[in-house]
């Protein structure tokens, strides 16, 4: 982490990336409207918003400001979840009432799509906790994020205790290590929660696109597949955790 505070030394701001978060989330507002109508026309609301916030987190929404979001998402959606534990998720929602689900978030710009994905698990019956940063890094969802995308509006939002990237528990906390222990279901956003939990021994899905070699062979690992159907090169993944 003293990368980033090096940075924010340098060039006199404390959160270099505050303007490109803003610009991300502006973007995805824009279209959350859209985005909420097909998921509600969809057979599975709830499997297509899922589909929807892993579609968005390879999506650089402050790199270029030109390009058709919509269309997009809609190129992402047209691959299925290379790995789809989506049925054992909605099987544990429909058996336990009022589950307590702990919602990991990851990057701005996408955390509109993952309050619509929130949207579907409220209207299920579910519980849910929703978890940001403490402290701004890089472009990962703060506080400020949830309150300009309304979350909070939706479901209680805390932070994680912690400035880095990810959830690593042993610096997060103690407030949000009783949240995460005492939860029923987790769900894990991106590669970077990924990266700091794959080894916790936790009830968590994984929802995330893979975008790196070192992800590809740990999920391939995890699941017991041949490695090469993994590509790393964006394959929407949603698993679950074997314990």
């Amino acid at each position: 982490m003293d990368v980033y505070a090096l940075i924010a030394e340098i060039t006199g701001e404390p959160d270099p990336y505050d303007q490109l978060r803003k610009d991300s989330n502006d973007m995805a507002l824009g279209i959350r409207d859209t985005v909420r109508s097909r998921i509600e026309k969809a057979d599975n609301p709830l499997k297509a918003a899922l589909r929807f916030a892993v579609a968005s987190n390879i999506i650089d929404y402050g790199a270029r400001h030109d390009f058709d979001a919509m269309t997009a998402l809609s190129d992402c959606l047209a691959q299925e979840f290379r790995i789809d534990d989506t049925a054992k998720l909605s099987r544990e929602i429909d058996s336990t009432a009022g589950l307590r689900i702990l919602y990991l978030a990851d990057n701005s710009g996408e955390i509109v799509f993952d309050g619509l994905v929130v949207e579907q698990l409220l209207k299920q019956g579910c519980k849910v906790t929703f978890a940001v940063r403490e402290t701004p890094i890089l472009n990962d969802v703060t506080m400020k994020d949830a309150v300009e995308c309304g979350i909070d509006k939706i479901c209680q939002v805390i932070t994680n205790g912690t400035g880095c990237p990810g959830t690593p528990l042993s610096s997060c906390s103690t407030a949000f290590r009783r949240v995460f222990n005492e939860s029923d279901m987790i769900i894990s956003k991106g590669q970077g929660n990924f990266e700091t939990l794959s080894e916790i021994d936790a009830p968590i899905y994984f929802l995330l696109t893979v975008k790196c070699p070192v992800v590809r062979r740990n999920i391939s690992a995890m699941k017991q597949i041949n490695v090469e159907s993994i590509s790393g090169s964006g394959e929407m993944i949603l698993m679950k955790r074997s314990r």
